[in-house]
């Protein structure tokens, strides 16, 4: 081989040895964590489920990967195990309104938050189960009344936070509510998962035909809410796009 062609094909190896080092480097799965959880419940009703029997799950937003959840000890600590990095939403199965969620001093977004391995903290949440009380009246209710549904959608939401409730008339009242800011969806029964799964998720979804209400921490907070057509419904869902 020529003298002269030596230097490139050097430089040409190294290079290869870089870009298969590369690729390797692509290809291996990130690296999982285990990750310290405390989650605190407050403003217990009577005969409240006890921290201990309530699941913490993480659930990833990358497509394909599995929910991450773990067991609080009686203190509402535990420790979620094989934590891979990348964006999640929090699901904890109770009704409450969520008072506290952070890692260290960062405030994190139920819905939407960000976890890595360099992650050194405890997450922490703090969720109040105090109830309270709705009365509803329906505008536009059809006159066979049938197959007709109220969801409730709270601001400050935990992931599939979106409760339904059965129309019992124009009027109708609902107890154990989370105080707190919400949206009313008046829909037909068909679409109750739909938009269960939407509403928590999108704050625009429906906003202009929803209705906002700030139901007490005490007494009966009173709503008007009007009835929403199917067409309505299902434009939404169009709009929205996948629920992921």
């Amino acid at each position: 081989m020529s003298r002269l062609y030596r230097p490139f094909m050097r430089v040409a190896c190294i290079a290869a040895a870089a870009l298969a080092a590369c690729a390797q480097m692509r290809a291996q799965p990130p690296r999982t964590f285990d990750l310290n959880g405390n989650l605190k419940l407050v403003d217990l009703p009577p005969e409240a489920t006890p921290v201990e029997a309530i699941v913490v799950r993480l659930h990833p937003k990358k497509g394909g990967a599995f929910d991450i959840q773990a067991d609080p000890d009686p203190d509402g600590t535990s420790v979620m195990k094989n934590v891979r990095p990348g964006r999640c939403s929090l699901e904890v199965p109770v009704r409450g309104r969520i008072l506290h969620f952070t890692i260290g001093s960062q405030n994190l977004a139920p819905d939407a938050f960000h976890l890595d391995s360099s992650v050194a903290d405890t997450l922490q949440i703090a969720l109040s189960l105090k109830i309270s009380s709705l009365f509803v009246t329906v505008r536009g209710l059809p006159s066979e009344g049938g197959g007709i549904v109220a969801l409730l959608a709270p601001a400050v939401a935990l992931r599939l936070s979106c409760y339904s409730f059965a129309l019992r008339g124009v009027k109708t009242e609902y107890r154990s509510i989370p105080p707190g800011r919400s949206r009313i969806f008046i829909v037909d029964s068909r679409f109750v998962n739909h938009v269960s799964a939407y509403a928590p998720r999108f704050p625009d979804f429906l906003e202009n035909q929803a209705t906002e209400v700030e139901v007490l921490d005490e007494g009966k907070t009173k709503a008007t809410a009007a009835c929403l057509n199917a067409r309505t419904v299902r434009q939404a869902f169009a709009q929205a796009g996948p629920v992921l």
